[in-house]
C-alpha cells in the first residue's frame, strides 16, 4: 500500500522544520530504496474514481438488455436469485414462507411487501421481483454522485476492500467501479455463499 508524503514529515510539520538536516539521516535517505508502488493506494478512497458519460451510456444499454433477459426469465439476475429461492424452498412446495423468506433476506418484516398478490406465501415470480427491487434501491442509495456506479467511499466498508482490490467477484470486469449488476450479483452471490458454507 502506498500514502503519498510530503516533503516534510510529521514532526516537522508539529515542531517546525530546521534549516539543516544531520548527517546521518541525509546520508540513510540517499541510500534507502524506494518502495515499489502497487495497484490499491489509500487515495482512491479520498478522491474517488466516477464514471465517464461513454461508461455510462454503455451501462445504461447492458442495464436495459439484461432487465429485459430478467424479464424473460433467462437473465444472469434472474437464474441468480431463482438459485436464492430454491435453496431456501426447504420444504420444495415452489413457495416461500415467512420463515424460508426470513432465511433468504434477514428481514422478517418484509415478507409482505414481498407477497404481491396477497395469499401469504411469496412464489418464485414475486420473490425475484422483491429481492431485484431491493438490491437495486439499495445500490441507488448508496451512489451518492449519481453516475450510476459505486466507487470506493460509496460503496461501505467491506466492499470497498474488495473494490479496491478489483476482485472479480464484485469488480467483475475490474475497472475500479461497481455497476448496479455486479453490485446485485455480489450480494446474491455472497447470500448464496454464506447459505451453502452453513449447510442449506
Amino acid at each position: 500500500m502506498t500514502m503519498a508524503v510530503g516533503s516534510n514529515n510529521f514532526i516537522q510539520r508539529i515542531f517546525g522544520s530546521s534549516t539543516t538536516q544531520p548527517a546521518a539521516t541525509a546520508s540513510a535517505a540517499a541510500t534507502t530504496p524506494a518502495m515499489a508502488s502497487d495497484s490499491v493506494q489509500l487515495s482512491n478512497t479520498a478522491n474517488p474514481q466516477s464514471a465517464g458519460f461513454f461508461k455510462r451510456m454503455g451501462d445504461s444499454v447492458g442495464e436495459m438488455f439484461s432487465d429485459a433477459a430478467d424479464a424473460m426469465g433467462f437473465g444472469e439476475t434472474y437464474k441468480l436469485i431463482e438459485q436464492e429461492f430454491y435453496q431456501v424452498d426447504f420444504n420444495r412446495d415452489g413457495n416461500l414462507n415467512a420463515g424460508e423468506f426470513m432465511m433468504a433476506t434477514l428481514n422478517p418484516f418484509e415478507f409482505q411487501a414481498a407477497d404481491r398478490n396477497y395469499d401469504g406465501r411469496i412464489d418464485k415470480k414475486e420473490y425475484v421481483k422483491y429481492r431485484k427491487d431491493r438490491l437495486e434501491h439499495a445500490f441507488q442509495q448508496k451512489d451518492t454522485n449519481g453516475d450510476r456506479f459505486l466507487n470506493t467511499a460509496e460503496i461501505g466498508s467491506v466492499g470497498r476492500y474488495y473494490l479496491a482490490q478489483r476482485d472479480p467477484r464484485l469488480d467483475y470486469n475490474r475497472d475500479g467501479l461497481a455497476s448496479k449488476r455486479e453490485y446485485v450479483r455480489a450480494q446474491i452471490t455472497l447470500g448464496i455463499s454464506v447459505r451453502d458454507m452453513l449447510g442449506f
